[in-house]
């Protein structure tokens, strides 16, 4: 005779068909992302497809003058900039059947996936405002606008209205000394104090590090500050830290990348070009440059393919949006020569780059792309090595000097049923905007620094 204990086992392996399942109606968010910088940046509506706006970048000479005497008249100088207004959209559905099956665990699943969709589009913006590139992306199928990442980035004094530095090379590990040493940087240029109308900018691990720095003077300081409606932060000399996921430094690293060059159709002298490239990757940001690899050139009509495979294992599936492509003529010193489209002007994925010595080209067979290198910088370095490297931000919240235009700010527009698809009930979101950073002097990097906990 069986034991109650080997009945109960028994009976319960017959009947397990018959159970009911029990699923809890909580649902685990499994994707989460700090991303503040839409709701600490100025906004305003705007009614067009370009945001243009004027400044002022020299006022009219002055001096003494004998008694009788007159200076010659002045002028002041004014200028005019624009930024693209770029149009970010998802599309989402779920079918009635859907809907109704699912009622007792979720509750309004159209709802839910309404509200997963917009929150993902949030993730989009912060993401293209850190990394994005305008003009990478714009003869594109998905073009985005300039991030921080592009509009600060003057690592040398240039010329005319731009003759300061706004970004600086750490390449180190963080002391509270580079968070002043960035003030003043700003302060510097700006001419005017730098407080609480500014934010630091920084990933959660970066905060951290400034907050073990802080231990010994935290009765002293002021813990936290309100910069919106609940939204309660830490401060340093009272300027407020903002945390976002897209500058968490990446351990994920650019896969093998191939190199192949021809005698002709580019300017490329003869020479040995080293290249590291790296990918921004949607809602994620950039991740580590690939390993080095060179070739060889001769003649001076050169081209070098860079030829790769999409990156994989990247977190929640995610793919790349743009490629950084860094290049030099001597070993370990590559530099930023330009960022392309992570798509043709077809839409296909990009796998190959072409560097003429003029500009980069997608994909070798359509040889697509800008007509010059965009966003070239000598003094944008590749992360990567031992320790995860990272940036921290010092930008304004004021609209004077830094602002999201939009025309349609997070728009639910309902879609109909088509006759293939009677039972669908599809969705559209949708956001016209862009980040306009309206003085570049007025903000500050501080770029490759290791936060060490």
């Amino acid at each position: 005779m069986a034991s109650e204990l080997e009945e109960a086992i028994t009976t319960a392996g017959a009947v397990s068909p018959l159970i009911p399942k029990a699923i809890s109606p909580l649902l685990l968010e499994y994707q989460r992302r700090y991303a503040p910088l839409l709701a600490a940046i100025p906004s305003r509506q705007w009614n067009s497809t370009q945001y243009f706006f004027n400044r002022r970048v020299a006022r009219p000479d002055s001096g003494g003058v004998v008694d009788g005497g007159a200076r010659p008249i002045g002028n002041s100088t004014y200028e005019q900039a624009v930024f693209n207004i770029r149009l970010f959209q998802a599309v989402g559905s779920v079918t009635g059947f859907a809907q109704t099956v699912t009622r007792d665990v979720v509750g309004d699943l159209r709802q839910l996936e309404l509200d997963g969709t917009v929150t993902s589009m949030l993730w989009t913006l912060e993401n293209s405002f850190v990394w994005g590139h305008d003009g990478a992306t714009a003869n594109g199928q998905y073009p985005i606008c300039s991030g921080l990442d592009y509009l600060v980035s003057n690592w040398t004094a240039g010329t005319g209205s731009n003759n300061y530095v706004n970004a600086l090379d750490i390449n180190n590990t963080f002391g509270l000394h580079y968070l002043d040493q960035l003030i003043d940087l700003v302060e510097t240029n700006a001419a005017m104090p730098v407080g609480s109308n500014w934010m630091f900018v920084m990933s959660p691990r970066m905060a951290s590090a400034v907050s073990q720095s802080l231990v010994a003077q935290q009765r002293f300081a002021a813990p936290t500050t309100q910069i919106g409606a609940g939204l309660n932060v830490p401060t340093y000399r009272d300027i407020p830290i903002i945390k976002s996921s897209f500058l968490s430094p990446r351990s994920n690293t650019m896969g093998t990348v191939t190199t192949a060059t021809s005698t002709s159709g580019g300017s490329l002298a003869a020479a040995t070009y080293y290249y590291r490239v790296s990918a921004v990757v949607a809602r994620f940001g950039e991740i580590s440059a690939s390993t080095e690899v060179s070739q060889t050139t001769t003649g001076s009509a050169s081209t070098v393919t860079l030829s790769f495979s999409t990156p994989t294992n990247l977190p929640d599936s995610a793919t790349p949006v743009l490629y950084k492509v860094y290049r030099s003529t001597a070993t370990g010193t590559e530099s930023l020569i330009g960022t392309v489209d992570a798509f043709d002007t077809t839409g296909a994925a990009t796998t190959s780059i072409v560097d003429t010595g003029a500009n980069l080209l997608t994909n070798s067979s359509g040889n697509t792309g800008p007509a010059a290198y965009q966003g070239t910088n000598s003094g944008a370095l590749p992360r990567g090595g031992a320790n995860a490297q990272e940036d921290v931000y010092l930008i304004p919240r004021d609209e004077n000097f830094m602002v999201r235009p939009y025309t349609r700010d997070m728009q639910i527009l309902p879609l109909a049923p088509t006759v293939t698809a009677p039972d669908s009930l599809p969705f559209a979101v949708l956001c016209d905007t862009t980040l306009a950073c309206r003085g570049s002097r007025y903000v500050g990097r501080l770029s490759r620094l290791s936060a060490t906990l």
